[in-house]
């Protein structure tokens, strides 16, 4: 298998490595794929959620598989991630899928995302079981994150998704898109937030031409 046909999913807040299912299912012939709990989120985790730290737990999920550089597609809070990794380790990372990512999150949208997560039952907040205080926690964490002045640094070629209903993170993908020097933007019409489930198909057809693309020109580049 060429070395550069490994992709790692990164899951979301409030869903976990199985939300991939189809995307892992739909992977071009010579691609391998994995997803890993995010660090700081698992059941039985007790360590505290940071991007940094969720991001160095990935590079070694890596080391440990023997993968030098991998495609990585991550959905929110994954998308952060992926967007720490290729800023920190940017030969880690062939490629990008940016899926509802933040920037630099809006006070007012965190403010209210944090009121939302309060009132709202566990079972709604945290689907795949995560407790409903460590949803929170991660929400404060995430809050001051602030990824503009960087991401012109990140070199791999990068798509950037959202949905045209996930209001709140239209702006934030328009600056994903703007800020990184080879990224393309695309906005899946009637589209939600999870777009990895709500709207497989097109995700996965999305996923699939990145990979393609960005093999064909290693293969012409090693010719």
């Amino acid at each position: 298998m060429d070395r550069d046909r490994h992709v790692v999913f990164l899951h979301g807040l409030g869903t976990g490595p199985t939300s991939w299912a189809e995307q892992l299912a739909s992977l071009p012939d010579g691609f391998s794929g994995f997803a890993p709990q995010l660090a700081g989120l698992g059941t039985g985790d007790s360590a505290r959620f940071t991007l940094a730290g969720a991001t160095v737990r990935v590079v070694d999920e890596l080391d440990r598989r023997g993968i030098h550089r991998a495609h990585v597609c991550g959905l929110s809070l994954g998308a952060m991630v992926a967007t720490q990794l290729a800023i920190d380790h940017p030969g880690r990372v062939a490629s990008l899928v940016l899926s509802g990512g933040q920037v630099h999150p809006p006070r007012a949208l965190m403010a209210l995302q944090s009121v939302i997560l309060r009132v709202l039952p566990a079972r709604v907040v945290a689907p795949d079981g995560t407790d409903k205080k460590r949803v929170i926690a991660v929400s404060h964490e995430i809050a001051g994150t602030d990824f503009r002045d960087r991401l012109a640094a990140i070199g791999a070629p990068t798509l950037v998704l959202c949905g045209s209903k996930d209001v709140a993170n239209l702006p934030a993908a328009r600056a994903l898109a703007a800020g990184i020097p080879h990224a393309r933007l695309r906005i899946v019409e009637g589209g939600g937030h999870e777009l990895n489930t709500q709207r497989p198909a097109e995700f996965t057809t999305e996923l699939v031409e990145l990979l393609t693309s960005v093999a064909g020109e290693g293969t012409a580049d090693s010719a």
